[in-house]
């Protein structure tokens, strides 16, 4: 009864001392939680450093590939180029050739009608005809051939890795 009556005699100190008690606990509480939250921040933040580095290693590695094949590229359009020099530069003496070869069969043409008889005169006309046909055919050809093959090398040079 003695408890009872201190009790209701100091009611309100118990009460504060409670709510003191109280107020302690929340605030050790919120101490906690405010610890825990620091270091969820602090590893957030780490967290976002290290995203932000792999980030922008990835986007150096991606131009230094891009770069890679361009410049890949770039070697395989020269090489093209001086391909399609080279086989214009062929083709071009296939024709100087040819047409040293026609002036050869005209000249021949001319000199057997007189020391020889008609009968030769109409073969090497039409071994003439039949022979800048040929020219002219292997000519077409070999260009056809040639600019083949250059485009192959240079999309085999372009692309393959």
């Amino acid at each position: 009864m003695t408890y009872l009556y201190i009790a209701a005699k100091f009611w309100r100190e118990i009460l504060i001392g409670l709510l003191a008690f109280l107020l302690l606990l929340v605030m050790a509480l919120l101490n906690s939680e405010k610890s825990k939250l620091i270091k969820s921040e602090a590893k957030h933040q780490t967290y976002v450093v290290n995203q932000d580095k792999l980030l922008a290693q990835a986007q150096a590695d991606a131009v230094a590939q891009e770069k890679a094949m361009t410049q890949k590229l770039l070697d395989a359009e020269r090489n093209y180029n001086a391909q399609i020099k080279q086989i214009t530069a062929d083709a071009h003496a296939a024709d100087l050739a040819a047409d040293s070869l026609s002036k050869q069969l005209s000249e021949a043409q001319r000199r057997v009608p007189t020391a020889t008889t008609k009968t030769i005169v109409e073969y090497i006309d039409t071994s003439a005809d039949v022979l800048k046909a040929c020219v002219a055919e292997y000519r077409t050809v070999a260009e056809a051939a040639d600019g083949h093959a250059a485009d192959a090398r240079r999309l085999i040079e372009g692309w393959s890795e």
